[in-house]
């Protein structure tokens, strides 16, 4: 089979049925970033090393937020590939006002919050400056397309209509077990090697275009599961920098992973057999020059 149609194949067998299962960050003082994850954010450490810890909202596995420790790193450089946020997606409206409600009563503070149309979502730092975004999604047939593209905005959220959800009953050291990492948005150096990687290697689809220096792709008609803009310029940062180290597409298909492998010598990118035990579990640099991890789903 020609590179090509290789290409073509996977395009059509990429699942509809995806998702971000995780991220691992460095970070220059783990206990400082797991008082963020369990005071701020209301997760719960599955297990913690000297220099590690994953964290997930029931303590069990899997874990959606994983940290490594190198007080070495190098602090986060401005305008440099890498994260902008990765999105916790919250199942109800009142899950993200008492999110919100979370955050204040740890003293974290928000950057913003803003009404997307398909969503609404709160923007904040974690004390190594990665970007969070924690939303819940508005019902799919509320959502309008055009063309393919789904029409999306960035108005004002209005927090005080979302804290009416909350009523006086409430306990925030619980978060729902439901929340899982809807998306994740990252700073690239250019647009079209990052619809190449996404859209003509991975097999997503754009959902979107409108939005000055940035790119939307998905799977099975969701408004994105991942999101690539240039506004921060093409510099990669350090090595061993703070920040993203990894993130986990988990998809179905066993096959799949191994067959984008295959591919990637042909499209010019670098893959490697990870070292985690899961069977068919293969890296991709990506765009941003970050590790993807492609896996089956669990």
């Amino acid at each position: 089979m020609k590179p090509s149609d290789e290409s073509s194949a996977l395009m059509q067998s990429i699942p509809s049925e995806i998702r971000i299962g995780q991220v691992h960050l460095r970070t220059r003082d783990i206990a400082r970033a797991l008082d963020f994850c369990t005071r701020g954010l209301g997760f719960k450490i599955i297990q913690q090393t000297r220099f590690s810890a994953s964290l997930s909202t029931t303590g069990r596995e899997p874990a959606l937020i994983v940290f490594t420790e190198d007080p070495t790193a190098t602090p986060p450089a401005p305008r440099t590939t890498g994260l902008y946020h990765f999105a916790l997606r919250y199942p109800t409206r009142r899950d993200l006002a008492e999110a919100l409600l979370r955050l204040a009563e740890a003293r974290y503070g928000i950057d913003g919050a803003s009404d997307h149309i398909v969503s609404e979502a709160i923007y904040l730092r974690d004390p190594d400056q990665n970007g969070v975004e924690l939303y819940v999604d508005r019902p799919r047939n509320q959502w309008v397309w055009r063309d393919g593209q789904v029409q999306m905005s960035t108005e004002t959220l209005d927090l005080d209509n979302l804290l009416t959800t909350v009523d006086g009953h409430r306990d925030l050291s619980k978060i729902s077990p439901l929340v899982n990492i809807g998306h994740i948005h990252l700073h690239v150096a250019d647009l079209k090697e990052a619809e190449r990687f996404y859209h003509d290697f991975l097999g997503l689809a754009v959902t979107q275009r409108s939005y000055p220096g940035a790119l939307f792709f998905s799977a099975g008609g969701y408004h994105h599961h991942i999101a690539t803009n240039t506004w921060a310029g093409g510099t990669k940062p350090a090595e061993k920098s703070v920040g993203l180290i990894s993130y986990r597409l988990q998809l179905l298909g066993a096959d799949i992973p191994l067959a984008l492998s295959r591919r990637a010598a042909f499209a010019g990118y670098t893959s490697e057999a990870s070292e985690s035990p899961e069977a068919g579990f293969v890296k991709f640099r990506d765009p941003s020059g970050k590790w993807m991890e492609v896996t089956p789903s669990l």
